[in-house]
């Protein structure tokens, strides 16, 4: 069957199954059911186990998308009509060897079909399972049975501490586009390989889709749950299957002890929940507990649902800080940075915003605010007489949204300012990940006239090849080189290098961090053009920026 199927032309092969779908597909095919149907056309491996296996992860997902249960019969009709018509496309009469043919065809369609029936049945057998409190997936105890034990092991006083760690398992970036049987191997075989190394007495516990719990009664020594977290987190980090790069994610472990961490189920959990949400917001292996992490975790869940309620209409102010011209002491420029005072007077850092917008994706409503207020900002100074460039920092997430120059245009156009008044800020951290698409967002903002600034200049490794390929019209020189250059012989001559480079390259360059005036005698002495720091200003509302400026402006 393979070498017949080998020697059809591809073309001929897929053209006369697409006919089939078209005919006996009643209902357009969703993304999964396609997949499915190309890899019937696999030929190769026509009859291979690995490919029936293939076929059969792929029909597991297109299950739980609703894929009818016909599917299966159908694209079988459609791949031995397909290879009828491969074998009358020549036109002579049938011979013996191309009955033979359909005959085996007719044969493999069956195998298809009985194991992709075999496959459904066994899904069957581990929804049933799960109604007894049992993961269909990796067969460990659920959730409800995780809290019946907890609860039963605290109910008398406990005469030995009681061990609680939660694992988290977070899937690497290409995970969402996997097939969902995919990602439950990678759960079945960290659910094996952690079960194989437990002491006698500890329970492992499936609770969620990336997460288990380990119930460890009768602790010699508290140590014993961290060092239980470590040897759990290599054992997953060691699987083969944790290596697939697709999958391949993060392991956070938190830890909590009883009864010195909670005297009821509800509190150890909770305890151990803030240890882990530490462990990830930190992004380091193990995080044990201790009293000041829940106040700690809820203040932060508070600022995430406070920023998502009011994402619409955000609570921010976009402020200014002034950006100086070294040879004439003018104000020619000023950076917008995000504040945020909360209602209790706590000010929230930037960063904390960002990262908490991108963490429940709201990234995107972010950015075209924080892109609106801009652009209003700007036709509002302008009509008070202030003409300068403001800059605005973005985020990866924007570098990659090919639709950021249109987004740009319209909100210019809106608030009618000239690009030439807008400067966008891109970090080297921003450009890693998809180099060209960011690189085709720059040029649609330089193709629009907006200004494009490169910065944190120097904190990567690549920047000079950034410098080389990408068409940005300014470069900002971090202030980790510029608060040192005049005591630090290394960062003076960073700073003197990367300054003549750019200007090699036709950048305007500025300097972060200027705190004092021999600071920035020394730039303007190599010949730096702007210089931003705590010597001219920090940043300031709008309202206070106005009479700043024509103050530092006037003749």
């Amino acid at each position: 069957m393979r070498a017949f199927a080998l020697a059809i032309p591809a073309e001929t092969f897929d053209a006369a199954f697409a006919d089939g779908v078209e005919r006996n597909f009643t209902q357009p095919i969703a993304a999964s059911q396609t997949v499915l149907c190309a890899q019937l056309l696999e030929r190769p491996l026509w009859g291979t186990p690995e490919w029936l296996e293939s076929l059969a992860t792929t029909w597991l997902d297109c299950q739980q998308q609703g894929a009818p249960r016909t599917l299966p019969t159908t694209a079988c009709a459609c791949l031995i009509e397909a290879v009828h018509a491969a074998l009358h496309a020549a036109g002579p009469a049938p011979g013996r060897a191309e009955c033979d043919i359909l005959v085996a065809t007719a044969k493999l369609a069956q195998a298809v079909q009985a194991t992709l029936a075999r496959a459904s049945l066994d899904c069957l057998d581990l929804r049933v399972a799960a109604g007894e409190g049992v993961d269909p997936v990796t067969g460990l105890p659920t959730r409800t049975r995780f809290l019946h034990a907890i609860e039963r092991l605290m109910s008398p006083p406990l005469q030995q501490p009681l061990g609680l760690l939660l694992l988290h398992v977070a899937w690497g970036p290409s995970a969402p586009e996997q097939l969902s049987a995919q990602r439950d191997r990678l759960r079945r075989a960290l659910s094996d390989a952690m079960g194989r190394v437990l002491r006698p007495g500890d329970v492992l516990y499936s609770i969620a889709d990336q997460e288990w719990a380990l119930i460890m009664p009768e602790l010699r020594s508290v140590g014993q749950v961290q060092l239980a977290a470590r040897r759990l987190i290599e054992i997953c980090e060691r699987s083969p299957e944790h290596g697939v790069p697709q999958l391949r994610g993060s392991i956070h472990a938190g830890t909590a002890c009883a009864p010195d961490d909670g005297v009821s189920a509800h509190d150890l959990e909770h305890a151990a929940r803030a240890a882990l949400h530490r462990a990830i917001r930190a992004d380091v292996p193990v995080v044990c507990f201790h009293a000041d992490m829940i106040a700690r975790m809820e203040h932060e869940i508070d600022i995430e649902r406070e920023i998502a309620r009011t994402i619409t209409h955000p609570p921010f102010q976009l402020w200014l800080q002034p950006q100086i011209r070294l040879g004439s002491g003018r104000c020619a420029g000023a950076e917008a940075l995000l504040r945020w005072q909360r209602d209790d007077g706590e000010w929230v850092p930037p960063p904390q915003i960002i990262e908490t917008a991108s963490r429940l994706g709201l990234m995107p409503g972010l950015s075209r605010w924080l892109l609106g207020q801009t652009a209003r900002m700007i036709g509002e100074l302008g009509a008070e007489g202030v003409e300068v460039p403001i800059s605005l920092n973005l985020v990866a997430q924007d570098l990659h949204d090919e639709d950021l120059p249109e987004l740009v245009a319209q909100a210019l156009s809106t608030w009618k300012v000239p690009p030439s008044r807008l400067v966008l800020e891109v970090t080297e951290s921003a450009l890693i990940g998809d180099r060209d698409r960011a690189g085709r967002v720059i040029q649609g903002l330089r193709a629009l006239g907006c200004g494009v600034s490169l910065d944190d200049f120097g904190t990567g490794f690549s920047s000079f090849a950034y410098m080389r390929d990408l068409p940005v019209s300014e470069l900002k020189i971090d202030q980790l080189f510029v608060r040192d250059m005049l005591r630090s012989g290394r960062d003076h001559a960073i700073v003197t290098t990367v300054q003549a480079l750019a200007h090699g390259f036709g950048m305007r360059v500025v300097a972060e961090g200027v705190e004092d005036q021999s600071t920035a005698d020394e730039l303007q002495r190599i010949g730096c053009d702007l210089a931003q720091g705590f010597l001219y200003a920090r940043a300031m509302p709008q309202r206070d920026f106005v009479p700043w400026v024509k103050a530092r402006n006037a003749d």
